[in-house]
């Protein structure tokens, strides 16, 4: 008895053991296609698979899209050559007829006769399933294992349709394979590994562990001569890794590639002593880019690159020159510690071990018990819940009625500097931990900006001295002191009663640069990637009540080098930090999909399902999916059901939907996808919602439509950058620059480089933006010596695939890219392929050859209007993105009109995105601790020159150079913006007599939703107003509209200004705002003539070079002219100059000239004509050396005409004349072209009117001063006195530019590359109180040159030869 007893017993252990393996195998499903409509196209995919351990391929296939024309309709096929028939292979093909419902299923044995089987089904979704049992279909088996054990003995199978002559039009909601897959992971230098073939159970093998032993594969068994340590090689190329075998530390895994007779073999290792490096030791990791970290090992000899790979038997290890017919290997840790994402888990009472400093210097240490990415949801206690919520209609505002606690807010906080060996230790998250002697810091911010450390700007370097993975000494020679901080936060939260039985979460939007976490006083887990989220699960952390959260965030880790943008290098909690509840057993992830026709109206919405239940409990759970239209009504519902104890996935399909209004830029319809989970007895436990849009994202050629329309991309590059809160972008901030945007007809953003938070996208939803989502992933400085260096491919594709599954659900992401200015590294391969596999939008990268590899656009930076023209037909055979253009740093955005000239009339470009949106610097913290923000007037900005020395600009501390943003710091609208808004415009108007022509240049929406207004000007006075009928104007079309007869009149300039204006409120306009507008001249211009004016009495007297005179009201008057120059002007007792006359003068100095030319302020000016009363008016004219001459003509009531020839060069900066007006002259009222500053190669966006100012107001603020002020096309200006005496009025004719300003031009001006290195501020400067005004006949056009762009086009420069204008100068009296 006792016998049968201890037997019953090793059988119960067995069985025990059994089931212990089965419950900690890491099941894994890799998706094949998903929502895949081919269309009657060949498709296949090839992947490893071992039905003997329990794998098994499944398939859900829509069959109501194969019609009825196609019969015998290859399905799918299953094999080891599924093209052919019968080639000697294992093969079974699955055929369709629809008309009879028809399913004819052929297997052919390795030179067999075919077994064919048919069945007929009985609605049109078909589920498949090949595991060892067989072929099931719907859940029956047609086909026995036996019958088809040849193809299940298979170890590599081709899945898809490629036989015959009839390919499938269904659709495949999903093809997938299962299996208790091993989780592989990218090798540490100094771990050990077993190095095995993918998703087998072989690996790299000895036996004896001596020299020339030949290396096998064999089953892993765990042995010693199956561990390899990896190690750093002596490559310089990139081959970084040596590995060594546990046998014997002197030999290493060798690709014997010097003799063709030998296999790859261990040889004494080139770390051994007397050794040298031995490039057949050296090898390199290449990503297969499946996301499963499995990899090709080459190494490179004289010139030829040789992969690993098995034969036919997999046992024996050969060499290869051709990536595609070598072996994909994993490697798997010896020992159990891991060195990737440690999976998150949730027993009752966690344990998750402790924190390792080690990490911040580990490139494949990306986190620890961080929680899977998925996408951005918040959910509710129910659909009544939801709805009664205030802010349920905008999810980027906070929700108040939610399962979720916002975090925000007054942490405790302490700032410790690092040292150059990095931090230390604290065990400041105990859970009563005294910290009551701790400041307080806001979350979120930078802790810099509150004043803890220094903020740090590099554009292509690092703040820290480049040594990876380690980042832990600033470069303290160029002021980088506090080398790698930290920053420990701390703060209590109540976890409502109500939670304590659900799954809790903690959600951080983004730390730089990574964060350890503690709840109560235990470690809960590691995160780091800046600018993606980071989620743990705190479910046996934390009880009801008060709970204490403990964080510490490092300054740097080893992801500071995937970090290297051209930006500040802050630090901290960044972005919001949340609590949310869920079901213990709920849906964790939700992907949103929908095949549509062209045009995006009618269709099928799919909804894949991810149901977590990590726990493994048994549950049941239904969840009902219902899509609302945007007024909330049902559109269509439906439910699925789970039921189980493993996470799965499900797809809920709402197919036959129709009259769908799909989404677009310029009509953002938004419908809601609501997912309402029920438990088993139909109680709601979570829903949330999802805003959803339709659109379709197809190529042809090499252009992109949406929805079966080309589209324009004009756009604009943005950056997370607040003046007061560094890198933390509050709410408020985000929608004033998404309606900024909108306003000044913006339709893209590129998010440069790293995505935003998930409420900006939200924002991009509603309002109407497109997107191209850029992963954080930016090595500028080191290049392919990361990108290429398969140790970072983890940290990459942990960047790339957290956002791919964070924001796929956004109708507005059209595009992935992959990241930016990291050379052309192969890893890239890796994260294309993987944001493939988890999407289907189109991907970019402009950093390998402009877009030749690892992207489906031609991408490039900053090329002139030439280059853009020479690519008019696409870039390297694909559609054509300026990924960065027109570099908006100063002064800027010249010639932005001539770009799209071209872009329009192109077949292969579809737009671009300005550098950038905003410039991006701050309040200088030490000052706005204390509540000061302004300075002498002036805004404090600190620009990079305040912390960091210039001389350090190899290493990437380039001063100013962060300030290339179209509008402020603080948001405010500019005079570049107005241009961009011009030029973006999408509906433009050209007039013929009286009839009105507009065009319509959408690409959906007609002109039903705004009205045409217009004004009628007479030298710039407005005469008469009125709305104009608008016709019916379709998207891509024009119409005319007849104008009122205008009355006009010979004397006076007359002026039309037509407006395209909202009719109704929207989100981002008020109803009236102007998107498109337009100026027409009704009449010539009325000019002066020099010498040709009657006074209006009055009396003159000429006495040597003063001429004196008398108004007909007793206004006394004097000019004093000495050696030609005119030295002193007095008019009824005030002066109206400040010094010397007018002068020659090309000074003009703005960030986009980076010039090394020289200037002309003065002349030797001498009289050509002596002064002389001719009449009743007095004349001299003079010269200033070969520049200029002015004849002077006098009259006796003061008015003074003076007629200016200028010998122009096209060397200028400007050509014309520079005076200096006596203080006082404040008010400012001109007619030229207004409001905003204009120049000849950025005028389009302002227009003639008349503009009342200040000359303080006439200052374009740019971060660095420059060169400002400028208005073209002056008629008329009037200076006055703010005590209201005296005026100043001037007339011109002929083409006159004109800009004054209390600031003299020799303190800002240089020459030469200044820009970012010059350190100088607004408030800098001296204010004078003289007026310094230029009138000039032109002025070079400000082009885009700051970064490679044209400096100017030729057509602007300024001309050379002869040229005249007239200023005529009228002072009165006021009192």
């Amino acid at each position: 008895m006792k016998t049968h007893i201890k037997q019953h017993i090793v059988i119960l252990l067995a069985l025990l053991a059994l089931v212990a393996t089965k419950a900690f195998a890491a099941e894994k499903k890799t998706t094949l296609w998903s929502n895949y409509s081919p269309s009657g196209t060949t498709f296949s995919q090839t992947t490893s698979i071992d039905f003997s351990r329990g794998d098994y391929i499944e398939a859900e296939i829509d069959l109501s899209t194969c019609g009825t024309s196609v019969s015998l309709q290859n399905l799918i096929s299953f094999g080891d050559d599924i093209a052919e028939w019968n080639s000697g292979k294992y093969n079974l093909h699955l055929y369709y007829t629809h008309s009879g419902k028809s399913l004819l299923m052929d297997y052919l044995t390795k030179g067999g006769d075919k077994q064919e089987t048919t069945t007929t089904l009985s609605s049109t979704t078909l589920k498949l399933k090949l595991s060892s049992e067989g072929l099931s279909v719907n859940g029956t088996t047609a086909i026995t294992a036996s019958t088809i054990s040849g193809l299940l003995s298979l170890t590599s199978i081709q899945v898809g349709s490629q036989q015959g002559d009839n390919h499938s039009y269904a659709t495949y909601n999903d093809v997938s394979i299962t299996g208790e897959g091993t989780t592989y992971v990218t090798p540490q230098m100094g771990s050990s590994y077993f190095i095995c073939v993918a998703n087998t159970t072989n690996c790299l093998t000895l036996t004896s562990g001596k020299i020339n032993e030949s290396v096998t594969v064999a089953t892993k068994a765990n042995a010693e001569g199956q561990k390899w340590t990896a190690k750093n090689s002596l490559s310089t190329s990139g081959y970084n890794y040596n590995f060594i075998t546990a046998l014997n530390s002197d030999l290493a895994l060798d690709a014997a590639a010097s003799n063709s007779s030998l296999s790859p073999l261990v040889w004494t290792s080139e770390h051994s002593s007397g050794q040298s490096a031995n490039i057949n030791q050296e090898w390199k990791l290449v990503s297969t880019g499946k996301g499963d970290n499995t990899y090709y090992l080459c190494i490179a000899y004289n010139g030829t690159t040789y992969y690993l790979a098995t034969t036919s038997t997999r046992n024996t290890l050969v060499r290869t020159s051709s990536q595609s017919s070598a072996t994909a290997f994993g490697f798997i840790n010896t020992d159990t510690s891991g060195s990737g994402t440690t999976d998150p888990d949730t027993p009752s009472n966690p344990d998750h071990g402790s924190f390792n400093v080690s990490w911040i210097s580990n490139q494949s240490k990306v986190g620890d018990y961080k929680e899977d990415a998925h996408a951005t949801f918040i959910p509710y206690a129910s659909v009544e819940q939801m709805k009664a919520d205030a802010n349920y209609d905008k999810p980027w505002l906070t929700p108040t009625k939610a399962d979720y606690l916002n975090l925000n807010g007054q942490w405790k906080f302490k700032y410790v500097a690092g040292s150059t060996t990095g931090p230390g230790s604290s065990d400041f998250y105990d859970k009563d931990y005294d910290d009551s002697s701790w400041g307080t810091i806001r979350v979120p911010l930078s802790w810099e900006m509150a004043n803890y450390g220094k903020p740090v700007y590099t554009n292509v370097g690092y703040p820290f001295v480049s040594n990876p993975p380690s980042a832990t000494q600033g470069y303290t020679q160029y002021g980088v002191t506090d080398n790698n901080s930290t920053g420990f936060y701390r703060r209590t939260f109540n976890l409502p009663e109500s939670w304590t039985s659900k799954r809790v979460f903690l959600h951080f939007d983004g730390v730089y640069s990574a964060a350890v976490v503690w709840v109560n006083g235990k470690y809960v887990g590691y995160s780091q990637g800046a600018n993606t989220d980071a989620e743990f699960d705190l479910t046996g952390f934390v009880s009801e009540g008060d709970n204490q959260l403990s964080v510490r965030v490092y300054r740097w880790c080893d992801g500071s080098y995937l970090e290297g943008q051209d930006m500040w290098h802050l630090s901290g909690i960044h972005r919001d930090v949340y609590l949310y509840a869920t079901p213990k057993v709920a849906v964790r992830d939700h992907y949103i999909t929908a095949t549509l026709n062209d045009a995006a109206t009618s269709g099928s919405l799919n909804v894949k399902l991810t149901m977590d239940n990590r726990d493994k409990t048994s549950a049941t759970k239904k969840i009902l999916v219902e899509l609302l239209d945007a007024k909330g009504s049902s559109v269509k519902s439906t439910t699925v059901s789970y039921s189980g104890s493993a996470t799965s996935t499900i797809n809920a399909i709402l197919s036959g939907l129709t009259n769908l209004t799909p989404w677009s830029a310029e009509n953002p319809y938004l419908y809601t996808v609501v997912v309402s989970q029920q438990n088993e007895s139909g109680v709601e436990e979570m829903v949330f919602s999802t805003k959803y849009g339709f659109r379709n994202i197809t190529k042809s050629g090499n252009l992109i439509y949406i929805n079966g329309k080309r589209v324009f991309f004009k756009g604009v590059n943005t950056q997370d950058t607040h003046p007061e809160y560094g890198r933390a972008i509050d709410t408020e901030t985000m929608l004033k620059d998404v309606t900024m945007m909108k306003q000044a007809n913006v339709n893209t953003i590129r998010t440069s480089h790293y995505p935003r938070q998930p409420k900006m996208y939200a924002m991009m939803d509603a309002f109407g933006l497109y997107c191209m989502d850029e992963a954080d992933v930016e090595c500028h400085y080191l290049g392919t010596n990361i990108s290429s260096n398969s140790s970072w491919q983890t940290a990459m594709n942990d960047r790339t695939q957290r956002m791919v599954l964070r924001d796929r659900n956004h109708p507005s992401v059209i595009f992935w890219s992959l990241g930016n200015e990291c050379g052309a590294g192969t890893n890239f391969s890796g994260t294309y392929n993987l944001c493939k596999s988890l999407d289907s939008r189109y991907v970019h990268y402009e950093g390998a050859n402009s877009g030749a590899s690892y992207s489906d656009l031609g991408s490039n930076m900053y090329p002139t209007v030439s280059a853009v023209q020479s690519a008019s037909n696409g870039l390297n055979s694909k559609p054509y993105f300026i990924c960065e253009y027109a570099h908006a740093m100063g002064q800027a955005v010249g010639n932005l009109q001539e770009y799209w000239d071209v872009i329009e009339k192109s077949n292969g470009i579809i737009g671009g995105c300005i550098w950038d949106w905003v410039d991006q610097a701050i309040y200088k913290p030490a000052d706005l601790v204390n509540g000061t923000k302004m300075k002498k007037g002036f805004h404090n900005w600190a620009s990079g020159y305040d912390y960091n020395s210039t001389s350090g600009i190899n290493y990437g501390f380039q001063g100013n150079f962060l300030d290339n943003g179209i509008i402020t710091p603080d948001r405010a609208w500019t005079a570049k913006l107005t241009e961009v808004k011009k030029v973006y415009s999408n509906v433009t108007f050209s007039k013929s007599g009286n009839t009105l022509t507009v065009t319509n240049k959408n690409s959906f929406v007609d002109l039903s939703g705004y009205t045409l207004t217009y004004q009628v000007l007479r030298d710039g006075y407005l005469q008469s107003e009125g709305t104009l009928t608008l016709p019916t104007i379709t998207a891509g079309n024009s119409g005319t509209v007849s104008l009122p007869s205008f009355s006009t009149d010979d004397s006076h300039e007359w002026l039309l200004n037509v407006q395209l204006r909202t009719k109704n409120d929207n989100l981002w306009a008020e109803a009236g705002y102007a998107v498109a507008e337009e100026q027409f001249s009704l009449t010539s211009r009325k000019e002066v003539t020099a010498g040709s004016y009657t006074a209006d009495g009055g009396s003159l007297s000429v006495s040597g070079n003063t001429v004196s005179g008398t108004t007909k009201d007793g206004k006394a008057f004097s000019m004093t002219f000495s050696n030609g120059k005119l030295s002193a002007w007095t008019y009824d007792g005030q002066s109206l100059i400040a010094a010397d006359g007018p002068d020659f003068n090309t000074m003009r100095d703005i960030d986009n000239d980076r010039w090394s030319g020289s200037f002309i302020t003065s002349s030797n000016t001498s009289v050509s004509s002596q002064l002389t009363k001719s009449g009743n008016v007095a004349k001299i004219s003079v010269k200033g050396d070969s520049y200029y001459t002015i004849d002077y003509t006098i009259y006796p009531d003061a008015t003074v005409d003076m007629k200016v020839t200028l010998q122009s060069s096209s060397s200028y900066r400007r050509v014309g004349l520079a005076m200096q007006f006596q203080g006082g002259f404040e008010n400012v009222e001109y007619y030229a072209r207004g409001p905003w500053s204009n120049y000849v190669d950025r005028k389009t966006g302002s227009y003639l009117g008349r503009y009342v100012t200040t000359v303080d107001d006439m200052i374009d603020e740019n971060i660095h001063p420059q060169t400002f002020g400028d208005h073209q096309d002056l008629r008329e200006l009037t200076l006055t006195n703010t005590d209201g005496k005296t005026a100043l009025n001037i007339k011109t004719a002929g083409q006159v530019a004109f800009s004054l300003s209390h600031y003299n031009e020799s303190d800002y001006c240089g020459t030469g590359d200044t820009m970012w290195s010059d350190g100088k501020h607004w408030y800098d400067l001296t204010k004078h109180s003289q007026i310094y005004a230029h009138f000039d006949y032109y002025q070079r056009g400000i082009g885009n040159g700051s970064c490679n762009g044209d400096s100017v086009l030729d057509k602007y420069k300024c001309p050379n030869g002869s040229y005249s204008y007239t200023l005529r100068f009228t002072p009165k009296s006021l009192k």
